[in-house]
């Protein structure tokens, strides 16, 4: 077997930014165009179940590198423990000559190499992101971020691609239904989202509030009540793609509270969809979203103007409209799979240039 491309990263049933993006990547035909596969090792569930997997995924890999049908390894890659995880795959890899590139996702990774790292750890994240063919960064500030901590690592900017639905949502006809997709978590700011909403309730008493994810629903539950938001709040838990595409159409504002992010798919996506966003001036978000263009951009846990601006787009039927649709002409041009999946191809070419396309028809974005 010829050397082929190895993506290896978190499984596509987990609940995440990486998985939503590696479904992107198949359903544009990407892995069917190149003589590439996906390697999962990782997935949600117990500690015995993410090692079982962690390990076969390795083996498997082991197995390919020792028989040299691996020309390019692509790592998926965060803090902590999924770092410690991807170097068991980098480190062989490099030592038998095969390139990486390694595709950066969370927004820990400062904090991780100044907080949680040790000296050897350390030593080890500089050789890994120094020795590496690529680094992708998913926004401007985390190159700058990830260049400051290793000079050395060879950063381009290629931001997560993100499907367009094929209308934009009626954000001035929907009902004021104010959505959120992730992890219900503090780091979210998930409970600063609903002190803020009981808020919107006493302008717009037939809002409600609809948080989409996994995670501490409980202890939500437990606050709406204390707020008299129970029957106002849904918690679907976390949703598919058809029932994702459905509440980003029915919404009328998208809010994303978080405290740290990168350059989250699930912003980009309502943003796709034609949402209005609320969200904080964290991580890529201020690269992506112009204050009082495609929404409106907050400090990270401060309910009262998450309120107020949630409050703003609710009253304002037209304002929703423009910044909708303003937000949808910026995620159409520089993030669509359009305009991002040819940079990872070229990106390929340029470090696996052996690794055979199996078909010659055109790229299914186009």
């Amino acid at each position: 077997m010829a050397p082929r491309i190895v993506m290896i990263g978190s499984s596509r049933a987990t609940r995440g930014g990486i998985s939503s993006m590696v479904d992107v990547y198949f359903d544009a035909g990407l892995f069917d165009r190149w003589d590439a596969e996906y390697l999962e090792t990782h997935c949600d569930g117990s500690k015995v179940a993410k090692l079982a997997k962690a390990l076969g995924a390795w083996i498997a890999f082991m197995a390919r590198l020792v028989y040299g049908e691996v020309g390019l390894l692509h790592v998926n890659i965060a803090s902590d423990a999924s770092f410690r995880r991807k170097a068991c795959f980098i480190l062989p890899a490099h030592l038998l000559g095969v390139p990486y590139v390694l595709h950066m996702h969370g927004g820990d990774f400062e904090r991780f190499y100044r907080e949680r790292c040790g000296v050897l750890e350390r030593r080890l994240l500089a050789f890994v992101y120094g020795h590496a063919g690529a680094v992708i960064a998913l926004t401007e500030g985390w190159k700058r971020k990830i260049q400051a901590i290793v000079p050395a690592a060879p950063v381009v900017v290629i931001p997560n691609p993100v499907r367009m639905p094929r209308t934009p949502a009626p954000v001035a006809t929907n009902a004021p239904r104010i959505a959120y997709l992730g992890m219900v978590k503090e780091a979210k700011g998930v409970y600063e989202l609903l002190e803020a909403f009981g808020e919107v309730k006493k302008a717009h008493p037939d809002a409600r509030l609809v948080v989409a994810g996994d995670g501490e629903l409980e202890k939500l539950h437990y606050k709406a009540c204390e707020r008299d938001l129970l029957d106002d709040v849904e918690t679907p838990g976390w949703i598919g793609a058809a029932d994702k595409d459905a509440l980003l159409q029915s919404a009328s504002v998208f809010v994303l509270p978080s405290h740290v992010e990168a350059l989250p798919m699930a912003l980009l996506e309502a943003m796709a969809s034609g949402l209005p966003v609320v969200a904080t001036r964290v991580g890529g978000i201020p690269e992506v979203v112009t204050d009082g263009r495609e929404g409106w951009l907050v400090a990270p846990g401060d309910p009262a103007s998450i309120a107020d601006a949630v409050a703003r787009l609710l009253e304002d039927p037209s304002r929703r409209t423009a910044m909708g649709l303003a937000a949808r002409r910026r995620v159409a041009e520089a993030f669509s799979v359009g305009a991002v999946l040819p940079r990872i191809e070229s990106l390929w070419a340029r470090y696996a240039a052996y690794a055979k396309r199996t078909s010659t028809a055109g790229p299914a974005y186009l």
